[in-house]
């Protein structure tokens, strides 16, 4: 009778075991986690539209600039046409230049355009205008993770951040 109540136990015990590990929350996403990279931005109105793209470069220290582009190609590369403003004409160069020169950079990353704490997003760069506080998607990692605003609250209300490929990344 003991041995038969002793593996019921140990069973029970196991299973709550094996349920509290599994059922932990993934951990929380952090600026840190974003420094020394480079993000392709997306912001996506209520329409599902996309309507503004942005590569957004994280420093060591939090701090973060960024390029407004018209439109990206399938493999994430800016695109110029004719509608393009200035800025976005020379965002190729910028772009470029902001990989291969820090001091550049660091003199471009003068604010904290992009703050991200406990899996809440703050943005305030220009598109995003009122100061509102989004929440990261369950399921978001490092290399790819939607926000989503509060409805009405934003001109975009969904913002997908994606890692910008290899040949975007810091050399």
């Amino acid at each position: 009778m003991k041995k038969y109540l002793l593996s019921i136990i140990i069973a029970v015990m196991t299973f709550f075991i094996t349920l509290t590990i599994t059922d932990k929350p993934a951990q929380a996403m952090t600026q840190k986690s974003l420094n020394n990279h480079v993000y392709l931005v997306t912001f996506i109105n209520s329409n599902g539209y996309t309507t503004a793209h942005q590569y957004v470069f994280f420093t060591t220290n939090g701090k973060s600039a960024y390029v407004n582009v018209t439109d990206t190609d399938q493999s994430g590369k800016p695109v110029v046409n004719k509608d393009s403003t200035k800025e976005e004409k020379a965002a190729p160069r910028t772009i470029n230049r902001y990989l291969v020169d820090r001091k550049l950079l660091n003199k471009a990353a003068s604010k904290k355009y992009y703050k991200i704490k406990e899996n809440k997003v703050t943005i305030d760069n220009g598109l995003i205008t009122k100061k509102s506080t989004g929440n990261i998607e369950k399921g978001g990692k490092v290399e790819k993770f939607t926000v989503n605003f509060p409805d009405g609250t934003q001109k975009y209300d969904r913002v997908l951040f994606q890692m910008a490929q290899r040949d975007y990344q810091y050399r």
